[in-house]
């Protein structure tokens, strides 16, 4: 029996993806990543020569890696050398989107990455809203990875299917190894942030609450910031978004966590 998962229907209405012709900015690396045959990843590196660790971003659904352009500075100020990742048939990566090959490239994109002396020393993956199914599934598979943000992700893979107007009445124990992220982060072990708008209506603050109990990692943060939801989250008053990331990114810098 195919899973729901892998079905035309639920990734059809799961991803929303768009080109982009745009040029790179000054400065800024653009890297192809061959996942299979003909088909390449678009990632974009920010290069910091302050940089403390690199920040690998797989990011929310609807957005594309330019996107993020005018985000390298501040991630650069939080000591990060930022690269974004697209997914299948998002801006200028080939193919067509599933979640499933969303996981199986995330792999591809970070041993890529990571043995052709792309990344620095030290690596934090960062997952933003459905980019957290690719952050938890490289954190639960490489024990190398030094730290993990889950910043407005999903923790139960029923909700995420009947958010896109399906019915399931339950998983199998081979979609809840693939697709569940709080079974799956029981597995990660690295320093972890867990982030969520406390209004977050599309993805209930309760599921950050389960990610975090789940858990496998010694050294865990919860934040739920109030008066955000699921695409302001930024916007936390008091600049809380970027102190919650300052104070986390400053313990992995100093050795804690594990």
């Amino acid at each position: 029996m195919t899973s729901i998962f892998d079905s035309p229907e639920f990734n059809a209405n799961l991803f929303f993806p768009r080109p982009d012709r745009s040029p790179a900015p000054a400065g800024a690396q653009e890297v192809y990543i061959e996942v299979e045959e003909s088909v390449k990843i678009h990632a974009r590196r920010y290069p910091s020569p302050t940089a403390r660790f690199s920040l690998l971003y797989f990011h929310g659904n609807g957005e594309i890696v330019a996107d993020y352009d005018d985000m390298e500075g501040p991630f650069a100020e939080l000591g990060a050398e930022l690269i974004v990742c697209d997914y299948r048939g998002y801006g200028k990566s080939g193919g067509s989107p599933s979640l499933r090959t969303a996981l199986s490239d995330a792999r591809t994109v970070y041993r890529t990455l990571r043995d052709g002396k792309t990344l620095l020393g030290r690596v934090c993956v960062m997952g933003r809203s459905l980019g957290s199914a690719s952050a938890i599934e490289l954190c639960a598979n490489f024990q190398d990875i030094d730290a993990c943000v889950i910043e407005s992700g999903y923790a139960d893979p029923i909700p995420l299917v009947e958010r896109r107007g399906l019915k399931i009445q339950a998983t199998t124990p081979e979609e809840d190894s693939a697709f569940n992220n709080a079974k799956k982060i029981a597995r990660v072990t690295c320093p972890l942030l867990v982030m969520h708008g406390g209004e977050d209506w599309l993805i209930s603050p309760r599921e950050a609450e389960l990610n975090y109990r789940q858990a496998g990692s010694r050294m865990k943060i919860l934040e739920i910031l109030p008066g955000v939801g699921h695409n302001d989250i930024i916007m936390a008053e008091g600049n809380a978004y970027f102190n919650c990331l300052r104070t986390f990114f400053d313990k992995i810098s100093n050795g804690g966590g594990r």
